[in-house]
């Protein structure tokens, strides 16, 4: 039988793959010299792959903590937080990298920004999801 869109959830290992493909991509994109020129890469490539594996870490780490008690939730909290703060950063740094050099294809930027979005959309449902589950703001 099938389930209402409404009524779906997402499940924990959503926002995980969704983050692997975005490590995957990012690690791609960074690594090609149209995009990021080769005497760059040491300085603004390696950063945003850094911002994009800091992501993928924190919700890996998050996703282990299995909560028993009032303290395992506040650290899978924080480690959502985290997460979330380096979307934002790697925004940034691809942003930077757009403006400093212009040869990320306008296509490829916006395939780039809604993996890192659809991210925190799912971070996001997720840490309403523990706020429900576990009690909380």
């Amino acid at each position: 039988m099938a389930v209402l869109k409404s009524k779906r959830t997402e499940s924990i290992l959503s926002v995980v793959a969704k983050a692997e493909e975005m490590v995957i991509y990012t690690m791609q994109a960074a690594s090609n010299e149209r995009y990021i020129p080769k005497r760059m890469r040491w300085c603004i490539g390696g950063r945003i792959v850094q911002e994009a594996q800091d992501v993928l870490r924190l919700i890996t780490y998050a996703n282990s903590i299995k909560v028993e008690y009032a303290q395992d939730w506040e650290m899978r909290r924080t480690a959502q937080k985290q997460a979330m703060a380096h979307t934002f950063c790697l925004l940034t740094e691809i942003n930077l990298c757009k403006r400093a050099f212009g040869h990320i294809p306008l296509d490829k930027m916006e395939y780039w920004t809604g993996m890192i979005l659809e991210v925190q959309r799912l971070l996001k449902a997720w840490q309403k999801s523990d706020a429900a589950r576990y009690g909380g703001p």
